[in-house]
């Protein structure tokens, strides 16, 4: 028989599809979290549509009742055909898909969770990274929804939307943002969810023919509060304990190696003086910008240098494939957007010349994986083997330069310690030097900014030999004219002095801008340039100007030979669709190296078992106490009939516990009977206790002493029967099994109500 939404809703209780749209409801809203991994909401629909289908097929496959493997086939034949045209519609033709379709689904499927580990978030909605999210709400819906229909455990349904939150978690891995309102609606969902399933459990699973019992006012306000209370305490928690901060949260992109990283190359500040000497001087690339913001912005970036071995320095950026949207720092929030669009003429790769931290990036010929991004430094390769004819659109945030940057201070997070970091070999005089140029200083700014005019003093000569170390710093440092340098020693200098006080500092490789005509920045070789940056909270990484450009135009004196520093000129790896690259980045200066922290995950996974097994314990010991004290409490009453009725009730809280709920609407007999049906010779102390659990209702004065000590008796026989072993993992589930506790509070005041009723009728 074809089954239709009408009739299979007729089969189920009302109660039971609130059930099913609670746990849409949960899955869906953890679904949410994804927008921490994607740059915009286009995935959305997507993800959506994927809750709605995984429900839809889940509830057919429960109306007719099909078998494990038929309705496993179902799901996957559902998902694919869903993703067949609500992922990969743009490999359809003619409304059919092709085998582009068959073999985009199938690497996606196999390979799509590593693909979202290769790529810089906030990601574009590209077709292969939507497949993975969307199969996870798929698996977790549809897995949940079975449950619900063709189970009666309380907790079962739960577990798939939360692996699908958890999963979704590990895909935002350490991007900022607390997630707090998807936390608290699938907090509110699930608990709300377990609340309705113990509720249905305890009374029963009445059908939507069934008399329905009384409305219990306090009983939903009580539900209410405890569903607001725990998803209260979640969100707390998630902001109090050390796991939700970024400085700790864990980012699986940490424990797969970058897809994009450079090759042993020459460290480009190295390059700086042979572009400044070649006569006549090449076009580079054209930068196109608005008049308004071309009085503003006087130079762009290309590489940003971190590590520094005490003779060279060098970048130990890895980067991830990057869409349009790219990683804003979270420290700058003083900045203005600045767009320009930028035409690459004869710039040798892999760095793209960039405005501040680059937020947007579009190009026409962009392929999915061409363009690399590190959101630490903020700098973009190419894969490309040439960057001649590129032309793309950069929107960079420019850090504001107002008065609040002189009170301003330096950043001091730990994902910065590297930027701190100077080898041991450092001379003790560069920090003397350091010391002494900035005591006067009270701030930090004034201080960098002393070291900046201090430098600017020196000597700038293009003859200057080439090279950075500390040999060259220092000589640059003596007081001595004949000791001149250029932007190469001069920014290596400062970055090394703003180091020696403790600031986050590194030298920035790119070029100056003048001579705007016509709209457009023409850079050409003459404009190469290095400088340092430090980074202060609230302005991100602000530019220094150590060195005086003002005699950088002049015909420079015949250069000394140069001895290159490594090897040729720098190379990429494959992009990301290739196998990664097998050669790890070079490690940090210092002993600070990026990259994974195998403490700060241990910390993180201790705490993480610490607070759920306190968790458990706490939850453990209230239900026991909890247990212990109703038993107690019904044992030691002064009625013989009340004790006898005490009796009866922990006999029924023993069949809850092992799942047997029995509706209020039963008679003790007809319990007996049900018990006698589902566990066989085990339930023969129910059948011998319901005369006395009847006679305690009907006949109360009739019932001594002994027939409640009989009545305890056959209610510890029971416990007895069902755990035979004195220590059984079984035995133990059920001391610690919450469901008496729901279940009584569900049918006490019916029974008090009856009991009521018929004392009163037996006194009149």
């Amino acid at each position: 028989m074809k089954v239709t939404w009408r009739t299979f809703t007729s089969r189920v209780s009302g109660p039971l599809l609130a059930e099913v749209a609670l746990v849409v409801v949960a899955t869906a809203v953890g679904a949410l979290v994804y927008r921490g991994f994607f740059a915009t909401i286009e995935y959305l629909p997507v993800v959506g549509l994927a809750c709605i289908g995984g429900a839809v097929t889940a509830a057919a496959a429960a109306g007719r009742r099909w078998n494990a493997w038929s309705t496993m086939l179902l799901a996957a034949g559902g998902f694919a055909l869903f993703a067949t045209y609500a992922v990969f519609g743009d490999t359809i033709e003619d409304g059919l898909p092709t085998s582009r379709t068959g073999s985009d689904l199938l690497h996606g499927v196999l390979g799509g969770w590593a693909r979202m580990l290769t790529v810089e978030p906030p990601a574009d909605a590209w077709a292969e990274l939507l497949v993975t999210p969307a199969l996870v709400v798929w698996s977790a819906v549809f897995t949940a929804v079975t449950l619900t229909l063709r189970t009666r455990s309380l907790l079962a349904p739960v577990a798939p939307p939360l692996v699908a939150f958890v999963l979704a978690l590990l895909a935002a891995g350490s991007q900022p943002g607390k997630h707090t309102a998807a936390t608290v609606a699938f907090l509110t969902a699930t608990l709300a969810l377990i609340l309705f399933r113990a509720r249905r459990t305890a009374t029963g699973g009445r059908t939507r023919h069934s008399p329905q019992p009384p409305r219990r006012t306090r009983s939903l306000l009580t539900a209410g509060l405890t569903i607001t209370a725990s998803a209260l305490s979640g969100i707390v928690g998630g902001h109090a304990l050390p796991l939700a901060s970024g400085q700790h949260r864990f980012d699986p992109r940490q424990l797969r190696p970058p897809p994009i990283t450079l090759a042993a190359t020459l460290t480009p500040l190295a390059k700086v003086k042979s572009q400044l000497i070649e006569n006549p001087p090449r076009a580079l690339f054209t930068l196109r910008i608005d008049r308004e913001n071309a009085s503003q912005i006087s130079r762009v970036r290309t590489a940003a240098l971190d590590a520094f071995d005490g003779t060279t320095w060098t970048t130990t950026d890895a980067y991830r494939a990057a869409g349009s949207h790219l990683a804003i720092d979270p420290a700058l929030t003083n900045a203005r957007p600045v767009t320009a669009h930028i035409e690459v003429n004869d710039l040798p790769g892999p760095f793209l010349p960039v405005l501040g931290w680059p937020s947007r990036f579009t190009a026409a010929q962009h392929n999915t994986g061409d363009i690399g991004f590190n959101g630490r430094s903020g700098v973009l390769v190419s894969t490309a083997p040439t960057l001649h004819g590129l032309r793309y659109t950069l929107v960079g945030k420019i850090s504001s330069h107002d008065r609040g940057l002189p009170p301003a201070v330096p950043s001091t997070s730990p994902e910065l310690a590297h930027y701190r970091a100077l080898p041991t070999n450092t001379p003790a005089s560069l920090q003397v030097e350091a010391r002494r140029l900035t005591g006067a200083q009270p701030t930090p700014y004034g201080q960098l900014s002393t070291l900046e005019q201090h430098l600017r003093s020196r000597p700038y000569s293009l003859g200057a030999p080439p090279g950075h170390s500390y040999a060259a710093i220092t000589r640059l440092l003596t007081d001595n004219t004949d000791n001149p340098g250029y932007a190469e020693q001069h920014a290596a200098a400062f970055t090394v002095l703003a180091r020696a006080l403790g600031y986050p500092a590194r030298v920035a490789v790119g070029y100056r801008l003048h001579d705007y005509r016509d709209g457009a920045y023409m850079v050409t070789t003459a404009d190469a340039h290095a400088w340092p940056e430090v980074h202060f909270a609230g302005y991100g990484w602000v530019a220094f100007e150590p060195t005086d450009t003002s005699n950088t135009t002049a015909n420079p004196p015949p250069p000394p030979p140069e001895i290159p520093l490594v090897a040729p000129p720098p190379r990429l790896n494959p992009p990301p669709i290739a196998p990664p690259a097998t050669e790890p980045p070079p490690p940090a200066v210092g002993g600070n190296q990026p990259g994974f922290d195998w403490a700060g995950v241990l910390r993180g996974m201790v705490l993480l078992v610490v607070g759920l097994v306190a968790l458990v314990t706490l939850a453990t010991a209230v239900i026991t106490i909890e247990k212990a004290r109703r038993r107690r409490r019904r044992r030691h009453t002064h009625d013989h009939a009340a004790r006898v009725l005490g009796a009866w009730h922990e006999l029924i809280d023993r069949l809850a516990e092992r799942g047997i709920t029995c509706p209020v609407s039963l008679t003790a007999r007809e319990v007996a009977q049900h018990a006698d049906t589902a566990l066989g010779p085990a339930a023969s102390s129910v059948a011998a206790a319901a005369p006395l659990a009847t006679a305690a209702v009907f006949a109360p004065d009739h019932l001594d002493q002994r027939a409640a000590e009989r009545a305890w008796h056959l209610a510890a026989q029971l416990h007895t029967d069902l755990y035979p072993r004195q220590v059984s993992l079984r035995r133990l589930r059920a001391a610690v099994d919450p469901r008496p506790l729901w279940t009584n509070r569900c049918a006490a005041r019916e029974r008090r109500r009856a009991w009521k009723r018929l004392e009163m009728g037996r006194y009149r």
